[in-house]
């Protein structure tokens, strides 16, 4: 069941190195791709670049809370699986997480039993979002399942890049998408001129309307209204 998290993107927060170093190569066992950060700012530069499907984050950070950056997480995404790290257990903190829709709540130390648990949980999670309809834009949804956009009960078939688009806006409908984002996950890595990207976004907002995606300049790109 585990092998489905081997295409994911995780977020780890840490500040102790140390730890970090230890962790991150058993975190390499579960996951495609570990992102590092040691506070809250890198983390959200890493969210802003890379398509992250996990968090885990320590929540005594360096004049810091954890649980700070995951309010702003919950702001604008309220599915993505999150696990809190703690040297001990913090009645009051625990208290304040409930409402943030934590997926677990870890002590540190961690062995490899509670590890494994807390991934269960987290594909558990991924997976009951991922076979949901996503409402997108100017009155499309996708529906991840089958693989289609549509509108209206209209469906429309998508070519690969155009599907690879679709897919990531559904994992971010409420984020900025970049232009580091889209050539990760729709190109694949692969070289992209700005020329393309243009020429892409014009493809789509001409077949699904100019409303449905805007450029924010300079930044990327965010859906329209729904």
């Amino acid at each position: 069941m585990l092998e489905q998290l081997k295409t994911k993107q995780m977020l780890f927060l840490e500040d102790d190195e140390e730890l970090s170093r230890m962790m991150i190569p058993i975190f390499n066992v579960f996951v495609k791709e570990v992102f590092y950060a040691q506070h809250s700012a890198q983390a959200r530069d890493v969210m802003q670049i890379h398509a992250i499907d996990l968090i885990f984050t320590d929540i005594h950070l360096k004049n810091e809370n954890g649980l700070d950056f995951v309010k702003e997480v919950r702001c604008h995404n309220e599915e993505i699986p999150i696990i809190v790290l703690s040297g001990y257990k913090d009645e009051p903190l625990l208290l304040k997480a409930i409402p943030l829709g934590l997926t677990d709540y870890l002590i540190k130390p961690i062995n490899y039993t509670q590890l494994t648990i807390a991934f269960e949980k987290c594909l558990s999670k991924i997976m009951k979002v991922t076979h949901s309809i996503i409402v997108l834009s100017n009155g499309f949804s996708y529906d991840i399942d089958q693989k289609k956009l549509f509108k209206e009960g209209v469906s429309y078939e998508l070519k690969k890049k155009e599907l690879l688009f679709m897919e990531l806006l559904s994992k971010n409908k409420n984020r900025l998408i970049t232009k580091e984002m889209i050539q990760e996950s729709v190109w694949e890595y692969e070289e992209m001129s700005d020329a393309a990207l243009y020429n892409f976004i014009m493809r789509i907002r001409n077949r699904f309307g100019k409303d449905f995606i805007h450029m924010i300049s300079n930044l990327g790109y965010r859906l329209g209204e729904s």
